[in-house]
Formats: structure tokens, C-alpha cells, sequence
């Protein structure tokens, strides 16, 4: 199946259980939603992909260097990730349930916060739901402002038609 009408997601979660579970339930709660979902297990592997395919989605593991001391951590990826494409939506995947944690995803550009709990793969389908609502209406927006344009500017080359037929054919409408 071609990529290009999918929903493009990355996982960036180094414990790899975790995140195959987590694609497997995404997977399974969108059936019917076409998806292209890819995991890695540092934010360095991940931002080797992210330039060739600017994921619409990507969630992100707070403390990548759990594991691996020497790989970045969340906000130093979610800071890349911003900067290469801003309208980038990342769900911030914490153990951390800390309000100073939460305050510094969303400064960074978090769309969400999700913590690790038992209720974590609900919190993510809702936020994931919602995400792919904000991604429809601004599809949606811009196929109306595309509509609009048109026809404004088809009313405006007639009145200029009507206009330029006037001074240069008087007679033509009376």
C-alpha cells in the first residue's frame, strides 16, 4: 500500500515493548484508517526518517536516555522536530505524572501529554482522535478558502468583462 494517502505516525519510545504494543493498538483501534506507522528507539534513528517523511504524528518518549545515556533526550528531539517542520503534531509519552515535566513539553510544542499508566493507550487513541479531527478540519478549511477564492475571483472577471464591455461596446447593454 502506497504511503502517500496514509496517516504517517512515528514512535520514538526506547523501551521496544512498549512501543510495538502501542503500534499494534493504534493499528488495531484505526482499522479503517489507512496508516504508516514506524517505531524507533532513539530520537537520532528517528530524525535520520523524519526529513524524508515529515510524519504528520509523532510520539515522543520523555526520557529516551534511559536507556542509552548518550542519546538525546525528549525535549532535545520534539526542540528538532519543531524546528524542521512546526506543524508537526507530538504526543509527549512520560512515566513522569510531574506538572513541571507536562509545563516544559507543552513550551516546547507538545500537542499533548500522555503518562504512562494502565489508561495510557486510551489517552492516546483520544488524543490521536483528536489530532486527526484538527488534520480533517484543516483540510477541510482550506479546500473551502480554495472554493471561496474561485468564485470571488469569478465575479470579479465578470464585473471586469461587464465593465471592459461597456467602454468599448456602449450600445452592447442597453
Amino acid at each position: 500500500m502506497s504511503t502517500k494517502n496514509q496517516n504517517s505516525i512515528f514512535i520514538i519510545e526506547d523501551n521496544k515493548v512498549l512501543s510495538l504494543a502501542l503500534k499494534a493498538d493504534i493499528e488495531a483501534s484505526f482499522k479503517k484508517k489507512p496508516l504508516h506507522i514506524q517505531t524507533f528507539e532513539t530520537g537520532e534513528a528517528c530524525m535520520k526518517n523524519f526529513i524524508k517523511e515529515n510524519p504528520p504524528i509523532v510520539i515522543l518518549d520523555y526520557h529516551l536516555n534511559s536507556v542509552n545515556p548518550k542519546a538525546a533526550n525528549g525535549i532535545k528531539v520534539l526542540d528538532w522536530i519543531k524546528k524542521e517542520h512546526p506543524g508537526t503534531h507530538v504526543i509527549m509519552l512520560t512515566s513522569d505524572d510531574h506538572l513541571d515535566v507536562a509545563v516544559k513539553s507543552f513550551q516546547h510544542g507538545a500537542t499533548d501529554y500522555v503518562v504512562k499508566t494502565e489508561t495510557q493507550f486510551k489517552k492516546i487513541y483520544y488524543s490521536l482522535s483528536n489530532i486527526f479531527k484538527m488534520m480533517e478540519a484543516k483540510k477541510d478549511a482550506k479546500k473551502y478558502k480554495m472554493i471561496t477564492t474561485g468564485v470571488f475571483m469569478y465575479f470579479v472577471m465578470m464585473v471586469i468583462a461587464l465593465i471592459v464591455g461597456q467602454r468599448f461596446y456602449p450600445g452592447l447593454f442597453r
